[in-house]
């Protein structure tokens, strides 16, 4: 593998994404040195424009001559560039945070994808929280912006198949100056009895959700979706507020901070000299992705996928495994509870993951599809 095309997203919310990335993939190439491909790199805004998108894609084939190229981009709009893996007979690897269902379960040949499993990490959290917990009322709590991806439909999903009930729903505007929480906060008033609240909050309106719980109700549980957890714990704000108890699940423990892996942080710290984030450690493993298939050999691209199927990838978050027909690289997740500064985290192992991302498939045999078109994050 010589040459590798990165197709990198704008963010203005969260503008830290693509570069976190990239380091990150950086970071993979600086350690393992058996590889030294040149890189090459073009924006793609927020991933709405297929046409640019496209036109981006094809650049790399055609004159930077790309052995594969890493888009992070989102279902539907990165679904048009599709047809140039085949035509070029090179890969296609689509990064993001996991949140929307893809346009159809049958991955194109040539087309890989490694995501933050923000979906997978929602259904599984609730289906745990309802069932570990024994609590089985529940409150969908999001904005307009956080609330149109998939990661809803994926708690609605592990609530419902737990035996869980959605009593009240509460869906904010998302931007500061607009939010209102008394609705919530009249209905947590008036119904003390144990509940799970469902929450997909992130950027600047994340706080203003937070305060408005604070203290108001104490015997809910937050079940929060992994973004959210992963915003909240970076920013402190689970030491700076009184908050009920937090439940989530994520691709990445949050105990990466302290227990890191040393590797990426010393690569950004002497290297890159930013911080490290989630973002960087999705970049990492997207190193070790593109490792496996520079080394699967064969005549055609399904030779190429079965060997990528008996093979485990070691990463940054956990082990990973081939999903054949969806062409997704599945990982482990990590179960958290968080009450004050009391952490606990246990590892939910990769066979109940990739059987959660089968019945998705069984579930939803039809993906449905959203009406926000950007990468979830990139707004």
């Amino acid at each position: 593998m010589e040459n590798i095309g990165i197709l990198l997203p704008k963010s203005s919310t969260h503008p830290e994404i693509g570069y976190d990335f990239f380091f990150g993939i950086k970071a993979f190439f600086a350690y393992h040195t058996t590889f030294n491909p040149s890189i090459y790199t073009a924006n793609i805004g927020f991933g709405i424009d297929g046409d640019g998108m496209y036109s981006e894609a094809e650049r790399m084939f055609l004159e930077k001559n790309v052995d594969v190229l890493v888009v992070f981009a989102e279902h539907p709009i990165v679904d048009k560039i599709f047809p140039l893996a085949a035509q070029f007979r090179r890969t296609i690897l689509v990064v993001n945070p996991g949140a929307k269902y893809p346009i159809d379960w049958q991955a194109p040949d040539y087309v890989v994808f490694l995501t933050m499993g923000e979906m997978l990490s929602a259904k599984l959290a609730a289906t745990h929280a309802v069932s570990g917990l024994g609590i089985s009322k529940g409150i969908n709590a999001t904005n307009f912006y956080d609330g149109g991806y998939g990661i809803g439909d994926a708690f609605y999903l592990g609530q419902e198949n737990a035996g869980g009930e959605i009593v009240f729903t509460f869906v904010s505007k998302h931007l500061e100056t607009e939010f209102d929480p008394k609705p919530l906060q009249d209905f947590l008033e008036g119904n003390q009895e144990p509940m799970l609240i469902y929450a997909i909050y992130t950027g600047n309106i994340l706080p203003l959700f937070l305060k408005a719980i604070e203290g108001s109700h104490t015997q809910a549980t937050l079940v929060c979706s992994a973004a959210m957890l992963h915003e909240l714990i970076g920013s402190e704000l689970d030491q700076k507020m009184s908050l009920p108890e937090i439940f989530a699940c994520t691709s990445l423990s949050p105990e990466w901070k302290n227990k890191r892996f040393q590797p990426l942080h010393d690569f950004f710290k002497n290297d890159a000299r930013r911080e490290v984030s989630p973002f960087s450690y999705l970049g990492w493993d997207a190193g070790e992705v593109l490792q496996q298939l520079a080394s699967a050999s064969g005549a055609d691209w399904q030779e190429k996928a079965q060997q990528l199927q008996k093979t485990t990838i070691s990463g940054s978050r956990g082990v990973m495994k081939f999903h054949l027909k969806t062409g997704h690289f599945i990982g482990v997740q990590y179960q958290v509870q968080l009450q004050g500064k009391h952490l606990n985290v246990s590892k939910i192992e990769l066979e109940e993951v990739l059987k959660e991302w089968e019945q998705f498939m069984e579930t939803r045999p039809n993906p449905p599809q959203v009406g926000w078109f950007n990468t979830y994050l990139c707004s």
